[in-house]
């Protein structure tokens, strides 16, 4: 099951990102998490963004983080931003997992008709398998490199 988060799902969202955090490339830095930072970015995320969460029975397993956001470099234009996306390793192959990903491309698109986006990015991260962006008519824009 994948529902949106609610102010409810404040700290199991907030648990959960530690466990992206301590996952993905920033795993060097988890001894330095202010978790009332976490905290605080998850209600304001509720509020500015979409959280959704994936369960497996009544265990949340995932979920998935986009943030509405004004472009960088042409402040006409909006964006919806994918800013994580974790599955527990022992269900990243499920269809779960993809699911997730479709409730986000489902709301971007949604949010495209309405006017009040203009297109919706993602980001592979460490954890992300391989798939191709470019056949679901994603082009690349940048590529991240964290040296720490």
């Amino acid at each position: 099951m994948i529902r949106l988060a609610t102010r409810s799902d404040l700290n199991l969202v907030s648990d959960l990102l530690v466990e992206f955090l301590s996952d993905t490339s920033y795993n060097k830095h988890t001894v330095d998490i202010d978790r009332d930072h976490i905290r605080r970015l998850v209600f304001a995320i509720l509020h500015q963004g979409y959280i959704w969460i994936l369960f497996n029975k009544e265990v949340a397993v995932g979920f998935l983080v986009a943030v509405k956001e004004q472009n960088i470099w042409i402040p006409s234009k909006h964006s919806l931003r994918e800013m994580a996306w974790y599955v527990r390793e022992e269900y990243r192959r499920s269809l779960g997992a993809g699911r997730l990903f479709i409730k986000f491309c489902e709301c971007a698109e949604e949010l495209m008709q309405q006017g009040v986006i203009d297109g919706y990015l993602t980001t592979r991260m460490t954890t992300t398998e391989d798939y191709d962006l470019e056949s679901r008519g994603f082009r690349l824009t940048e590529k991240l490199y964290l040296k720490d």
